[in-house]
């Protein structure tokens, strides 16, 4: 046991230090290899936790290759330009208009795509408008979280859930509909009064080119929409045809290289930008957190779980604060695929299920490394000389994260209770 913990706990603290500023892949990797030599995890332990994932990182890949070619036609900097433009100057709608833009973005791109395509684009913007860039990289942060409940494909955690409970596009979408615009509501109206003196200052137009001039091909430009969409409602046909969502997504990735390398757009190199490094970073922490189960943490857990009613509204809040606390201890994805296992094993109702999701995805905002997603905010932010107070970020997280939660949370049970 000792052993175990002490492995984990290396790697959470390594992850976040970063030393040499390598990246949080080595790290989990690191601990999978440790976990797996010191025989805490059996290798064909290892395989079957990383084989139950496989559906989820196929789909990871196939969103990540989409949404850099959609990047390549310039529709990232096409939006937040529209932003600023439709704001008109008033720095309150600017920053009403980044939120929608973002929680756009993050339902149907993920909030991988938030953190690493929209962050840099929108700390450009302000830098340009000459508006307080914090409240922007705060909004980033958050957004990306906050906004990840809507489908399957806006979190990582949300595939792997949906895959293991069998929810289909269409059953997960409906149910998560109310919660997370109860989430994104709650986020921004705290946001807004948080920041309410940062967003008192008017800001001039002029140096703004127009929103067209970021578009390089207007033909692939519309090609990408057209593919976002017609991939969107692939999603929801699959199980109707028999095949996995991601088999979309993959297909509009497809046209979208091939048209992009006709328009000159798209090069081979291209898909050096990948991020590669969230596989490895994926895979080691399924082995690592392998090994906590071994412990038998799952099965402490479940005997917890089954103590309450299944579908009560104290069970769902409860399995939505518990996994939104571990979250903030050892980052979302780890404490997801304990709650998952916690879950399969008990037979969860899948209100229960859902309220684990609310906790992971919208959870993770008290501590920088609550998610991926706010530590490479946060990253990009210092890359470009913002730097975003640790203290302050963790004040703001320490209240606002039990309100959201606790608000979804909520609308998610009176969802079950009008509609079982």
């Amino acid at each position: 046991m000792a052993a175990t913990l002490a492995v984990f706990a290396a790697m959470l603290v390594l992850m976040v230090v970063r030393p040499r500023r390598w990246s949080e892949a080595w790290w989990t990797m690191l601990a999978a290899a440790a976990m797996l030599s010191l025989g805490l995890v059996t290798p064909h332990d290892a395989l079957g936790v990383i084989l139950s994932g496989k559906n989820a990182l196929l789909f990871l890949l196939s969103l990540l290759m989409l949404s850099l070619l959609v990047g390549k036609s310039g529709f990232f900097d096409w939006a937040a330009i529209h932003c600023a433009r439709v704001a008109r100057g008033d720095a309150h709608s600017l920053y009403r208009n980044a939120f929608v833009a973002g929680a756009i973005i993050t339902a149907i791109l993920s909030l991988d795509t938030t953190a690493v395509m929209l962050t840099p684009v929108l700390l450009a913007l302000v830098k340009r408008l000459k508006v307080p860039a914090a409240p922007y990289v705060v909004l980033c942060a958050f957004v990306a979280n906050v906004g990840s409940l809507a489908l399957p494909i806006s979190n990582l955690t949300n595939l792997l859930f949906a895959d293991a409970f069998h929810q289909t596009f269409a059953a997960f979408a409906a149910r998560m509909l109310a919660p997370q615009l109860v989430a994104l509501a709650a986020t921004y109206g705290i946001l807004r009064w948080h920041f309410r003196s940062d967003l008192l200052r008017s800001f001039d137009l002029e140096p703004l080119p127009e929103p067209a001039s970021v578009v390089q091909n207007p033909g692939y430009f519309l090609l990408c929409i057209a593919v976002l969409g017609a991939v969107l409602i692939g999603y929801f046909v699959a199980p109707l045809m028999g095949l996995e969502p991601y088999v979309f997504a993959f297909a509009g990735s497809a046209v979208l290289a091939v048209a992009g390398v006709l328009a000159r757009r798209v090069h081979v190199h291209a898909v050096r930008d990948i991020a590669w490094d969230l596989f490895p970073f994926v895979i080691g922490l399924f082995i690592a957190v392998q090994g906590l189960e071994n412990l038998g943490i799952v099965g402490v857990e479940s005997g917890w779980l089954e103590s309450m009613r299944a579908g009560s509204p104290m069970r769902i809040l409860a399995a939505a604060g518990a996994t939104a606390f571990a979250s903030n201890i050892m980052n979302n994805l780890p404490a997801a695929l304990i709650a998952r296992s916690v879950l399969l094993r008990s037979h969860a109702h899948m209100g229960t299920v859902l309220a684990a999701l609310v906790g992971a995805d919208v959870g993770p905002m008290v501590t920088p490394f609550g998610s991926l997603a706010t530590m490479l905010v946060l990253a990009f932010a210092r890359r470009d000389g913002v730097e975003v107070r640790t203290g302050r970020l963790v004040l703001l997280g320490l209240w606002a994260a039990p309100v959201i939660v606790a608000l979804t949370a909520f609308t998610l049970a009176l969802s079950f209770v009008l509609v079982h």
